[in-house]
């Protein structure tokens, strides 16, 4: 009888990569009357002259508890049942189970299989299957079939019997109307989170995910066209009030009048463009200047100075109504009032008390508050006359209030780093930080931690090893400005420790940076490529990085960080700590979240605006009134290659061109109260207007929302080495790094300065640092 392969028993095998060759099989041929004892064969069924087949179940089973798989062979294909023909085993190889009764004489009665027995309480699926084999075809009777005494028949009678057993077909599975539903969402999401992302999309049709057809060209038509409409009105009203664009020559009745918090990118931006024949502008800001930030840790070291990068808010635009120095400390949004705290001369005045950072800054309150407190019925500002010493208190009106306030170090979420860590926000924080390096190489210097004042080698070593911790400095964080402040303080440290002509050449050995970032690679908003390349570049500088570390504490003389992946913690003696880790809101800002409804509070303390840069008011009068631009805004925006919407970063770019885009908004007359806001009507007085028929030739009758345009990312590592990703929104063009890209970073700096003034001195302190090195003078 040809041996068959049973079909399920061939899946099984195939599924466990059993080679199918029927080498488990015997088929075993015998006389029928013969009485020959046959061989055991690793079964307690021993099969006569007809082949004996096994359940595939009992296969199945043996597989699965490492037994080697008992002798079948298979049915041909179609056939439903099994039909099997067993030999009753003789008692000289009794079977090893005891589950089988003895046969009578009559006939033989079969239980169930106790193969199959096991494997259904396995599975836990003993009712989908037959309690006993059913007999299908008729069983022969057997009368002279003698049993032993252990109860077995005795292999004296080889008489056959066969027995149908039923296979029964695979139960299916059974989903239930909701799985099955979960299961078509589950497949139906992925498929649209894949399409839905332009970069996945491409690549799936083998594409390159980035390229020049990409880029939003109707945008950049826009910015070009807006550009034009800057260079004019930027010097409307700037003429003895004229203005050209509407036909005017003297201001407009009725200005609206306009209060700008801040002087950092965004606001500088407004007040650049901000037409002062339609507005009138009054500046609050505790610093009377703008500063180009990405060049302060070039001023902290002295290849820039501090006034080559800054320019007069005063100066910026003229013609606003007024500047006032003091810090805004409450707000009014129903009434639309403002109280403002005047800064206090001998605050302004007062000198830096060496190496403590103790030494006032502007962006930080006062010392000494006033009570400030509203009175309910007539919304007046009350002070408390009691507390001696305060600044005055002053209340101003607007029509429209824009919060560009900015941000402030986050050194207070770690122990000790508010009181010992020196900032790098403002160009008082470069001069403050610049003058404590300057104390750290004199204080170096003195005798008391020169060795050769020394006899005995223990306070040799001792005067060694506070030598070093004087001069040795900490940064806290690897983002573009710890980057750069490590960059610009190797090459400084390089030039004044060179052994020809270097004024601290005897430091060389001494001196130490180190660098803690709490991540695994530094500049984590570029790309790879970039990453790595500032990783080596500040490795071969000698640079100590630290990262995977979290900072634990600060003191005065010391930092102890945790290591992540070893769990260590370390006390590190520095001289220096300087925090480059993060930003946290200004007082100022949770005193107008409080005066705004619940869904103006943004994550980290910021302020949701929609995509006109106005946050919610409390009531409808008053929106419209508050607008929130730079780093305390968040608006969520989904770029072409983002899968999801995400909020704008806290970089210089977004808050420049946020300031533009109010500016516009005001120049322009739009209604801020409607959505969209819209061109209002054209009154008798108004008559001729070129820039309304421009407005209406470009189709922004309705102001359109705004929208972002990335230029790309810069850093300088040092060794006149940069970093450079350009992109033209969300398009990237190129990567590159070297003395090229240095030279791009140099031109963009250049070109990104407030003014021509700023941009001659720049270049002469340039010049001047190649030819004759960093001042290290202290003034």
């Amino acid at each position: 009888m040809a041996m068959t392969l049973d079909p399920y028993e061939q899946q099984y095998q195939q599924y466990f990569g059993t080679a199918a060759n029927g080498s488990s099989k015997v088929n075993i041929k015998q006389n029928e009357d013969s009485q020959t004892q046959q061989t055991p064969v690793n079964d307690p069924l021993q099969a006569s002259d007809t082949a004996a087949v096994i359940d595939p179940y009992q296969s199945q089973l043996d597989q699965y508890s490492g037994q080697l798989a008992s002798p079948a062979t298979a049915l041909p294909q179609g056939q439903t049942g099994l039909q099997l023909q067993l030999q009753q085993p003789s008692d000289s190889n009794p079977p090893s189970m005891n589950s089988w009764d003895s046969a009578s004489s009559s006939s033989t009665t079969t239980t169930m299989d106790p193969y199959e027995l096991q494997y259904q309480q396995l599975c836990s699926q003993v009712s989908a299957y037959p309690s006993a084999y059913s007999s299908e075809s008729p069983v022969p009777s057997n009368s002279a079939s003698p049993t032993n005494g252990a109860g077995y028949p005795s292999q004296q009678q080889p008489k056959q019997q066969e027995i149908a057993i039923p296979v029964p077909e695979p139960a299916p599975v059974v989903q239930s109307k909701q799985e099955e539903d979960d299961e078509e969402e589950g497949l139906e999401d992925k498929f649209l989170r894949m399409v839905s992302s332009e970069v996945a999309y491409k690549k799936l049709k083998g594409e390159n995910p980035y390229a020049l057809t990409d880029i939003d060209v109707s945008l950049l038509i826009q910015r070009f066209l807006d550009n034009i409409e800057d260079s004019t009105q930027k010097n409307n009203g700037k003429t003895k009030g004229q203005s050209k664009l509407k036909g005017k020559t003297s201001p407009k009745k009725g200005r609206k009048k306009i209060v700008v918090l801040g002087t950092g990118w965004a606001a500088h931006a407004f007040i650049k463009l901000a037409s002062t024949y339609d507005l009138r502008v009054v500046v609050v800001s505790p610093v009377n200047h703008f500063v180009f930030t990405p060049m302060l840790a070039s001023a902290a070291v002295g290849t820039v100075e501090y006034r080559s990068m800054t320019e007069p808010i005063r100066v910026t635009n003229p013609h606003i109504d007024n500047f006032v120095e003091g810090r805004a400390i409450g707000v009014d949004v129903v009434n639309r009032k403002i109280a403002v705290q005047l800064t206090k001369l001998s605050t302004v005045t007062n000198t830096f008390k060496g190496l403590a950072s103790d030494a006032p800054s502007r962006l930080d309150p006062e010392p000494v508050l006033t009570n400030i407190m509203y009175d309910e019925e007539t919304n007046v500002i009350q002070r408390d006359a009691a507390i001696q010493g305060a600044g005055d208190v002053i209340e101003l009106n607007y029509d429209h209030l824009i919060c560009a306030v900015g941000t402030g170090a986050r050194s207070s979420i770690v122990p000790g780093a508010k009181d010992y860590c020196f900032n790098l926000k403002t160009s008082q924080d470069s001069k403050r930080l610049r003058t404590a390096i300057g104390e750290a190489l004199e204080f170096a210097s003195r005798p008391d931690v020169q060795e050769y004042y020394y006899a005995n080698e223990e306070d040799k070593m001792i005067a060694k090893n506070e030598r070093q911790r004087r001069v040795r400095i900490a940064i806290v964080g690897g983002g573009p400005t710890g980057v750069e402040l490590a960059g610009e303080m190797s090459d400084f440290f390089e030039q004044v420790c060179r052994p020809s002509d270097g004024a601290f050449q005897l430091l060389k050995d001494d001196i130490s940076i180190m660098l803690i970032h709490g991540g695994a690679e530094l500049l984590p908003a570029m790309d790879q490529e970039l990453r790595n390349r500032a990783l080596v570049a500040l490795d071969e500088q000698g640079i100590d990085l630290r990262l995977n570390s979290r900072l634990k504490e600060v003191g005065r003389d010391f930092v102890k960080i945790f290591e992540k992946s070893s769990g260590e913690e370390e006390t590190i003696p520095v001289g220096l700590t300087i925090w480059a880790a993060g930003n946290a809101p200004l007082p100022f800002v949770a005193e107008l979240l409080s005066q705004l409804p619940e869904s103006a509070a943004g994550p980290g303390g910021r302020i949701n605006v929609d995509e006109w840069l106005r946050c919610p008011t409390p009531s409808e009068d008053s929106f419209g009134s508050v607008l929130a631009l730079g780093d305390i805004a968040c608006l969520e925006a989904q770029g072409k290659y983002d899968i999801e919407a995400k909020a704008l970063p806290q970089t210089a770019q977004v808050a420049g061109q946020q300031g533009a885009f109010a500016a516009r908004l005001l120049n322009r007359g739009y209604d801020l109260q409607q959505t969209p806001p819209v061109l209002p009507e054209l009154t008798a007085e108004e008559g001729y207007s070129i820039l309304r028929l421009w407005l209406i030739a470009r189709g922004l009758d309705e102001a359109p929302g705004f929208a972002f345009l990335s230029l790309g990312l810069l850093a300088y590592v040092g060794q006149e080495e940069a970093l450079n990703q350009v992109t033209i929104g969300d398009v990237p063009l190129f990567n590159y790094s070297g003395k090229i890209a240095y030279a791009l970073w140099r031109s963009v700096y250049l070109a990104k300065q407030a003014s021509t003034r700023n941009q001659a001195l720049i270049v002469f302190d340039w010049l001047r640092t190649e030819a004759f090195g960093r001042d290290i003078t202290r003034l």
